[in-house]
């Protein structure tokens, strides 16, 4: 296949012609306007675009391996089943792009504008996307594991089936997203925010979620097994059916919270808040922290397993 030059990929573009298939490993594309252009299936393989404008450019099925995009634009591209392995997207703008089951294993995306995109089954595995915006965005079955997204923000986001096992997700806004049947054990989450968030039968076994914000976020049936709450806000959360088992849930606030069902069993409770929840059928077998007092209101309350 013959290399093209840069030249060349401009004469084509402004003719309205295809590029797709093209091979453009290795060329230098930074700040060109590459807008609405037809890249599909193209080689650019290490390829430079920084600052450049690819506005609606369809990149569907293209290598794009440790290519440099740093700083372009992105809006509305079509990136479904790229591979973008290792590449640096840092400070792009992703808003509306369709990235389905795109591979981004270990890619840079720091800082990426990527509200209302589409990375629904993608490979996003290992990649650096600190204070990155993910508002809107549908990440359903995407795989994050061990990423790194902190400080960044995935409030309203769909993210039903998406893995983010040992992922570092310190100061991440989950308020409002959907999480149902996610997986994000062992998960550094540390003063996250899951206001309001959906987290149906979620696995948040081993996860850190110390100072995290839970206010009336959806838990039931999720797994808290061994993890730590610390100081976690869960006022008005519903946490029916909910597994705590081993959890550290010292300081944590259950004020007004649905706890029916829920298994607390060898839970740390030392200076939790329980003021008006609901603890009908609870389990607190072997359950450490409590005071006498709040013994005998949770065991009036319906509460069970409760030591004397």
């Amino acid at each position: 296949m013959t290399q093209l030059e840069a030249s060349h990929v401009m004469a084509r573009l402004q003719a309205g012609q295809s590029l797709a298939q093209a091979e453009l490993s290795h060329l230098n594309l930074d700040h060109s306007c590459l807008d609405g252009g037809d890249f599909s299936r193209a080689y650019l393989r290490r390829a430079q675009l920084r600052q450049a404008s690819c506005r609606a450019i369809d990149l569907s099925h293209a290598t794009l391996v440790l290519a440099d995009l740093s700083d372009s634009d992105l809006s509305d591209a079509e990136l479904s089943a790229a591979v973008l392995t290792q590449a640096r997207l840092c400070r792009a703008t992703l808003q509306g792009a369709v990235a389905k089951a795109a591979k981004v294993y270990e890619a840079d995306l720091t800082q990426v504008n990527a509200r209302q995109s589409c990375f629904d089954k993608a490979d996003l595995r290992g990649i650096q996307a600190t204070r990155s915006h993910f508002e809107g965005a549908s990440l359903i079955s995407a795989q994050l594991d061990e990423s790194n997204c902190s400080r960044s923000t995935f409030a309203n986001a769909r993210l039903r089936d998406s893995s983010w096992s040992s992922a570092m997700l310190v100061g991440v806004s989950f308020a409002g997203a959907q999480l149902s049947q996610a997986r994000l054990g062992q998960a550094l989450l540390m003063g996250s925010n899951f206001s309001e968030a959906d987290l149906l039968s979620c696995d948040l076994s081993e996860a850190d979620l110390t100072g995290a914000v839970l206010i009336a976020a959806q838990l039931d049936w999720a797994d808290l097994w061994n993890a730590v709450l610390m100081g976690a806000n869960l006022r008005q959360a519903s946490l029916y059916g909910t597994n705590c088992e081993s959890a550290n849930l010292s300081l944590a606030n259950f004020s007004g919270a649905d706890l029916r069902e829920a298994n607390f069993e060898k839970a740390q409770l030392n200076g939790a808040c329980f003021d008006q929840a609901i603890v009908r059928g609870a389990l607190f077998t072997d359950a450490s922290g409590l005071t006498d007092e709040q013994k005998q209101w949770l065991r009036q309350q319906g509460a069970l397993n409760l030591d004397r």
